[in-house]
């Protein structure tokens, strides 16, 4: 994973005894396996203010990368942008290949971007997962087995059946991140996945990573334990 950010951007190596290297001298990964997600001079302005500048990254599959920083150093602009449902102002995003925002980029992502006010709270858990796990192309039976197997691993059996208006912080939470693994796809991006869980929903949480090892996931964080789970850190300046 390669990754810069203007003059300012920062890459921390979480392993032991890892020394941080300057963003121009990482190597890049082999041209043979190229990244699942590549960032190039991305930029985003909002009121003519830079929200990001020139941010470069690469995440290949199997990778964790945390996007850390202030409040109001882009994160969440980043992953919007990657997840498709922002345009940049300037540079590229591709997933899998492909643009960020097409048909093919979506399909190979999974997203959790809080606050979450996609959900229909009419509607229960199970059926708003249903109802996703369709629009991402999977038959009927096909989304029942898999909203069924991701409620059970997640453990979330005791209220998918309530309907959401009823949900708490972290109850939506854990419904956001059941959706982003329907149809294990390639690449997760995820904002403040642990935000409002209990100890019990993130231990659950990163098992569920744990046992997705082939994807690629891109987090921002504040919290240090979420840091430390991650290979890498982009530090995003204000």
């Amino acid at each position: 994973m390669t990754a810069t950010h203007g003059e300012q951007g920062s890459l921390d190596d979480r392993t032991a005894g890892a020394a941080t290297a300057p963003a121009d001298r990482v190597s890049r990964p082999s041209a043979t396996a190229p990244p699942l997600l590549a960032v190039d001079s991305l930029a985003r302005s909002f009121g003519g203010r830079d929200v990001v500048r020139s941010l470069s990254l690469e995440v290949p599959a199997g990778e964790r990368v945390a996007l850390a920083g202030a409040n109001g150093s882009g994160k969440t602009t980043v992953l919007r942008c990657i997840a498709g449902t922002l345009l940049p102002t300037r540079g590229r995003i591709s997933v899998a290949g492909a643009s960020a925002g097409s048909v093919e980029a979506r399909a190979a992502t999974g997203a959790s971007l809080g606050p979450e006010r996609s959900f229909y709270l009419r509607l229960s858990g199970r059926a708003n997962l249903l109802l996703f796990a369709r629009l991402r192309g999977a038959t009927r039976s096909e989304a029942a087995e898999q909203v069924a197997a991701i409620a059970r691993e997640l453990e979330i059996d005791g209220f998918v059946e309530q309907t959401a208006d009823t949900y708490s912080a972290g109850m939506l939470q854990q419904l956001a991140f059941a959706r982003a693994l329907l149809g294990d796809p390639a690449l997760l991006i995820l904002d403040e996945p642990t935000r409002s869980l209990d100890t019990g929903a993130i231990d659950r949480f990163w098992r569920a990573l744990d046992r997705r090892p082939g994807s690629a996931v891109l987090l921002a964080t504040h919290n240090r334990d979420d840091l430390e789970r991650c290979s890498k850190r982009v530090e995003l300046p204000t």
